[in-house]
């Protein structure tokens, strides 16, 4: 059994984490936690729902960044950014996360939040260069999405932390990107292994998800396009470089050898899709 709670402030909701520690747990959309709490890998004595939070379901834009509110749905929130090409590649990664009933309850904050290696949305964030706004008693802080993760299913949020926005830059110059996954069954299962590309001007960014503890970026193989421009022969290089960075394991979705192969495949067709050489 456990209590549920109402907070009406960002300042009640961390004066109650801080209070009760690994008792209490925040409440967001709940497709995850509540099924976790089903499984008995939590048992939370406080439940907060941080939805009854003024202002944390607003987007906020200002002249320098996007603020994502943490009781934002992935469906407003996709709906929001559709306008905004620039991060299309995270409006594709949003469009991907289970089915449309969950994506109206579920959380782009909740998301990250879970901390799983195969969320849709974390490569996506990586390659935008986001950040995780978290409030805590001394007020906020930004946590660049990559540093945000310590392990599956681990975070940097410390006792009395609660993650209040994702924080996107506004990207000068536009820019484009692409989401691509692949999994069992085309949705409604968690990724065997996903990849998102950006590229705004001479400038690339290549993040994977599900082939390791938390998102890889894969650093070598964005100076290379930087030096060699985004072309059919440098792509498959990059791909190749994208192998190489991948540390899978074998699991039920996918063995290791499996994962390594679509991460080349996954990731040489988003860029050739990036440079309008085939179809997503």
């Amino acid at each position: 059994m456990f209590e549920y709670h109402e907070p009406q402030s960002l300042a009640e909701v961390t004066s109650f984490l801080a209070a009760h520690g690994e008792a209490a747990r925040v409440l967001a959309g709940g497709t995850d936690l509540l099924v976790q709490m089903r499984k008995g890998r939590h048992q939370p004595r406080h439940l907060l729902n941080i939805k009854t939070v003024p202002g944390l379901d607003q987007i906020v834009v200002t002249e320098h960044c996007v603020e994502i509110g943490a009781a934002v749905t992935l469906h407003d929130g996709e709906k929001f950014l559709s306008s905004h090409p620039e991060y299309g590649v995270l409006c594709q990664a949003m469009h991907s996360v289970a089915s449309c009933q969950i994506r109206n309850r579920a959380t782009l904050a909740g998301n990250v939040c879970n901390a799983s290696p195969a969320a849709d949305t974390v490569p996506a964030l990586a390659v935008l260069g986001a950040s995780v706004k978290v409030h805590g008693s001394r007020g906020d802080r930004l946590v660049p999405v990559e540093r945000f993760f310590t392990g599956p299913g681990r975070t940097v949020l410390l006792t009395g932390e609660v993650v209040s926005a994702i924080v996107l830059p506004r990207i000068n110059g536009g820019g484009r990107g692409v989401f691509l996954r692949k999994a069992r069954r085309p949705s409604l299962d968690l990724a065997t292994a996903n990849v998102a590309v950006h590229g705004a001007g001479a400038n690339y960014r290549i993040a994977l998800g599900a082939v390791g503890p938390t998102v890889i970026r894969v650093r070598e193989a964005e100076r290379l396009l930087a030096r060699q421009g985004l072309t059919a022969p440098s792509a498959a290089e990059a791909a190749r470089i994208a192998r190489q960075a991948a540390r899978p394991i074998t699991d039920v979705r996918g063995s290791e050898e499996y994962r390594l192969e679509l991460v080349a495949a996954l990731t040489e067709r988003a860029l050739l899709t990036l440079a309008g050489e085939v179809r997503a």
